[in-house]
């Protein structure tokens, strides 16, 4: 009931209010794990990114900071939002991911690891290449346009859902994970320059 009201709440707020506008909700598995790759640049990216997703509940792996704001705590938990601790190998965080990843449900991962206020796409860090090697699950590179000014309006805002990038179950190592961020990096990438060309 928590989440339908609130799920309801936010559509009102980004569909109506913000003009949210979505593309490629047609590249969304309807089944299966998944993990769902997006830039990041606002702390309102998890509910945006879950309003855009409007057939599937994303568990997102965010940094347990967000969590010390008891309501917004509660917000981001009802779209399915565990903490991880950063700067450090969290343990019960992976291993909360991959049951995620077990149960066939969406999991959430920003590879960037934290906002990116200057323009563009920051540093992919190694987690969410190295789950998706180790359990062999495909990654859904999401472009995130126009989140960092929220809640005030400044330009288009838009969640941009990208084809599934394919990822064959091995062993992570340095090259595998670096060759697998380049690959959604430049996906994410190219959704962003593909619809400011259309946009501009």
């Amino acid at each position: 009931m928590g989440y339908k009201i609130v799920r309801a709440v936010l559509n009102f707020i980004f569909f109506c209010l913000f003009r949210l506008h979505v593309e490629g909700r047609e590249n969304v598995p309807q089944t299966g794990a998944v993990i769902v790759a997006p830039n990041h640049k606002s702390d309102w990216d998890p509910p945006l990114i879950g309003v855009a997703f409007n057939t599937r509940i994303i568990h997102y792996m965010a940094k347990e900071e967000l969590f010390k704001n008891p309501a917004f705590g509660w917000l981001i938990r009802q779209f399915g939002t565990f903490p991880v601790k950063r700067g450090t190998v969290d343990r019960t965080a992976i291993r909360q991911a991959i049951r995620e990843l077990k149960a066939g449900n969406p999991l959430g991962i920003f590879p960037e690891g934290t906002r990116i206020r200057k323009d563009g796409l920051g540093r992919f860090h190694s987690g969410m290449a190295s789950l998706a090697l180790m359990t062999g699950t495909s990654i859904l590179p999401v472009a995130v346009i126009g989140s960092r000014d929220l809640p005030h309006r400044k330009g288009p805002l838009a969640v941009l859902i990208g084809k599934p990038v394919p990822v064959k179950k091995q062993r992570p190592d340095d090259e595998k994970i670096e060759e697998l961020n380049r690959i959604v990096k430049e996906e994410i990438q190219q959704l962003m320059d593909d619809y400011q060309k259309k946009v501009s």
